[in-house]
């Protein structure tokens, strides 16, 4: 269904699109209110005040906008507020509170004030579904010009037939086209898309539209430019229905993986953004210099002109207006572009805004004291006739000269006071991220034990710090601030607390960089005396043992020993350090499934007991994804493991998120002891709001079984990102009873396991293909006839059921049950007899053939015999 939008919820858009249809279209009222707006009489008035009266004058499009319709009644002035309303539903690159004010505004200049929290202005319903581009603002009175012409022809029909049109997604996209302008119109997509989803793409793009179907069609692109958008809708939806074959499922959306990656250049761009002392003073500059020669990246929110720039992308900024000008930080771009403020106090006090986006710059020179890439410098790389003095922040930098720049950048000397390189430096091995694959039975899940092995670390092996985090993982947070304060002495300042060992660990253990002050001033008030005299917090929770002196030092007090008995012996039981040489296990476990999501996986909302108050409350809390990463965090010179069975049973789309690109190797996260990132990416989580990165030191593997019709979801999603290592069934490993392959049958006789295989898996290869053969594992613990005759009827012949939808004639031929004339072979596994419409009917019927009835044969009719001729058959 088109209106799947991944992170995105359509359901109120659609919705609200139904009520627009209903209420404005066809019955002609306000959507606001219970006036009628939507007349022909009131969309004319429109059209010769707005439409037919351009202003070319100075001003932006409200500015303008309020002088056009100056000379129109309050009706009028509602009803092109209205009309703004409906064109901005769709657009995600516009925020909901500009689209509420730009409605709102619009609204008021008929003299009556539209209530702000209208249900038809909350954040869900104008949220969006996709981006308009720069072309949609730039354009936005031509689109409204468009949304008058198409409504006044709809409301000149009668309502039958207007009802007929905009019912039928065909014979909507028909209509549109006799409206002028259509052609070039993204209002007319995002109609579309709002009143059938279904059929519709959420891409408002006419570029879009046409790489899409350049790519999936492989039409030369003037075919393609002659097709009306009616005609390129059906070409789409064309499209979308053979995908939808494809990988088996309707939740698919071209911005989203896996189609995205089948028409989207997925290769990363450089964007050259601009900064000019005379514009904006960047008073923390020193500050962030210095932060970047720490190793600590810095995230800034920069104005970008261009909105293609996505999460990954390369940063450079170079300084303009006054000397010394030249690129002067580098960093990676680490959010998609969105409308904010803008940068001028007096701009942004005026409701003006612009599109920015977050770089994390990893280096920031001092234009005074370091090195730069000079003006001088880029006037050399003329390669690709690259403008290095841009009038706007956010433009693209060509491939050559991105390349040419990056090795300037390399040769440039260390910044002066940067810290000198440490004498050793921790050397972490490339992460692996692999997955096996192969037919059932192969091994896959053994090889995957066998590797678990390599991620058990002796406890001797294991430091104080990383052994403290495990213990501290699931304590709670009053359990570890009353032990710290105990240990240091019984009276502590809060930033004591914090610098202390079992606190540092437990913030470490749970992935906790932010508020960590206020989560012990939290927790040391809400447990504090009932009787002192300098707290007033009121919701306090036993047991209450801290107090505070007017020094702002706290206190144990009242009866914090025997309230507290257990955590002083367990302070003294951390302070002792390992009690045994235990070992530890550094790797995760998880099975994927159809309804596996990224709240279990990465992190969600989940409601837990809170152990203080003994309430039910509602925490984000870490999956084991973002677990596994916290723990190799921890410990940055041990590796670490996740394990993922059937990886392919699960949408990967939704289970990894955004996080699908921190998976990847060159862009994997490196931290000092301290937590802090020295290399590789971080993002935003959703949730939480932390930063969040994937530890160089975790290797992740997976599981695949080819037999399974959801490897397709797979190919585009993760080929880039994993190495696959493929297993096929290996009959020479089957050992039998006597370690040659063969097994006693009970009558004297012997059988060959390895030739059984052979011959079995030849059949289905040539039946069907290679992924479903049988792996050699299903025989590889058979040592007598009975557990062979348990493994063919309990294994074998459901999963050739399976593989044949139960064509048993199939079944027999792998089996050599019958031969060319499909005559039965004695004995056989599958039985069949020939049923007759006479035997049944007491006639012949022409209108039913004979019916051929199958059965498994009953398990102790089957011999030796009906096993061996499986295989002789081909000697």
């Amino acid at each position: 269904m088109s209106r799947f939008c991944n992170e995105r919820n359509s359901k109120p858009l659609i919705d609200t699109g139904a009520i627009w249809l209903d209420k404005a279209l066809y019955h002609q009222n306000s959507v606001f209110s219970d006036k009628t707006l939507w007349t022909l009489e009131h969309v004319t008035d429109l059209e010769t005040y707005f439409s037919n009266n351009p202003d070319t004058g100075t001003g932006d499009f409200f500015d303008k906008l309020e002088t056009q319709l100056e000379p129109c009644g309050p009706a009028v002035k509602q009803l092109a507020a209205e009309m703004l309303w409906l064109m901005l539903l769709c657009v995600s690159n516009i925020g909901a509170a500009k689209k509420r004010e730009s409605v709102l505004r619009v609204w008021a200049w008929s003299g009556e004030v539209l209530p702000e929290d209208h249900p038809l202005l909350s954040d869900d319903t104008l949220a969006g579904v996709g981006s308009g581009g720069t072309s949609f603002n730039t354009n936005r009175w031509r689109e409204l010009a468009y949304c008058v012409e198409a409504a006044k022809q709809a409301l000149a029909m009668p309502l039958a037939e207007r009802k007929a049109i905009f019912s039928d997604f065909t014979a909507l996209g028909e209509y549109l086209t006799k409206v002028p302008d259509n052609e070039r119109r993204q209002f007319r997509h995002m109609l579309l898309y709002m009143l059938h989803p279904d059929s519709a793409e959420r891409i408002f793009s006419n570029g879009d539209r046409m790489k899409i179907a350049l790519k999936f069609t492989g039409k030369p692109q003037k075919a393609l430019k002659k097709l009306t958008s009616a005609e390129m809708d059906q070409l789409l939806l064309s499209i979308r229905k053979a995908q939808e074959e494809v990988f088996g499922t309707k939740d698919l959306c071209f911005y989203v993986t896996p189609l995205r990656e089948l028409w989207k250049a997925q290769s990363s761009c450089s964007w050259l953004f601009s900064w000019n002392p005379a514009n904006w003073a960047w008073k923390d500059l020193p500050a962030h210099i210095a932060q970047t020669k720490a190793g600590k990246p810095v995230i800034l929110s920069w104005r970008c002109a261009n909105q293609d720039a996505s999460p990954g992308d390369r940063a450079w900024l170079i300084r303009l207006g006054q000397e010394p000008k030249g690129i002067m930080a580098s960093g990676n771009v680490v959010s998609e572009p969105y409308e904010a403020e803008h940068y001028d106090t007096e701009a942004a006090a005026e409701g003006k805004t612009m599109m920015k986006v977050d770089i994390e710059f990893t280096e920031i020179r001092d234009v005074f004291k370091d090195s730069l890439i000079s003006m001088t410098d880029l006037g050399r790389i003329t390669i690709d006739n690259q403008n290095w003095s841009p009038q706007s922040s956010g433009i693209e930098i060509k491939p050559r000269s991105a390349a040419l720049l990056d090795k300037l950048w390399a040769k440039l000397a260390a910044p002066s006071d940067a810290p000198k390189p440490k004498e050793k430096t921790l050397l972490i091995a490339e992460p692996i991220n692999k997955i096996l694959y192969g037919p059932p039975g192969t091994g896959k899940t053994y090889k995957l034990n066998k590797l678990k092995q390599h991620y058990v670390v002796k406890q001797a092996s294991i430091s104080y710090e990383q052994w403290l985090s495990e213990h501290l993982k699931g304590i709670n947070w009053f359990d570890v601030v009353f032990m710290c304060l105990y240990d240091l002495g019984g009276t502590a300042k809060v930033k004591e607390i914090e610098s202390h060992a079992f606190f540092i660990q437990k913030a470490k253990s749970v992935g906790r960089r932010q508020h960590l002050k206020a989560q012990i001033w939290a927790t040391l008030q809400t447990h504090t005396v009932e009787s002192s005299t300098t707290v007033k917090y009121k919701n306090r929770v036993a047991p209450l043992v801290f107090d505070k002196d007017a020094d702002s030092r706290w206190q144990l007090v009242g009866n914090w020993q025997e309230d507290g008995e257990d955590l002083i012996a367990q302070t003294k039981t951390l302070k002792a350090g390992a009690p045994s040489q235990a070992d530890q296990l550094h790797y995760a476990f998880v099975t994927f499934h159809q309804a596996y999501s990224y709240e279990d996986f990465v992190e969600g909302i989940r409601p837990v007991q809170d152990t203080e108050t003994d309430q039910l409350v509602y925490r984000v809390e870490p999956g084991v994804f973002r677990q596994i990463c916290q723990d190799a965090q921890i410990a940055p010179d041990t590796r670490f493991a996740l394990f993922i069975d059937e990886i392919n049973r699960g949408n990967i789309a939704k289970i990894f998120g955004e996080l699908i690109t921190l998976i990847e190797t060159d862009k994997r996260a490196v931290y000092d002891p301290d937590g802090r990132l020295t290399a590789g990416m971080e993002l935003t989580l959703p949730y939480s709001r932390e930063r969040f990165g994937v530890p160089k030191n975790l290797d992740i593997y997976g599981t695949m079984n080819t037999a399974d019709r959801s490897i397709a979801l797979l190919d585009t999603a993760l080929r880039r990102r994993f190495l696959f290592e493929e297993l096929m069934p290996n009959a020479k490993v089957i050992t039998g009873s006597r370690g040659d392959g063969y097994i006693e049958d009970g009558e004297g006789g012997l059988i060959d396991l390895r030739a059984l295989l052979v011959a079995m898996n030849q059949r289905i290869r040539f039946l069907l293909n290679r992924d479903l053969m049988l792996g050699h594992a299903y025989l590889s613990k058979v040592n007598d006839f009975r557990s062979l005759r348990d493994v063919m009827l309990n294994q074998f012949i459901p999963l050739l059921q399976e593989y044949f939808y139960n064509d048993w004639h199939r079944i027999q031929l792998v089996l050599r049950d019958v031969d060319q004339g499909n005559e039965p072979v004695e004995p056989q596994i599958i039985e069949h007899t020939i049923i007759s419409g006479a035997e049944v009917l007491g006639f012949e019927h022409d209108d039913f053939e004979d019916l051929i009835d199958y059965r498994v044969a009953e398990p102790a009719s089957i011999t030796p015999e009906a096993i061996r001729k499986i295989y002789e058959s081909l000697d």
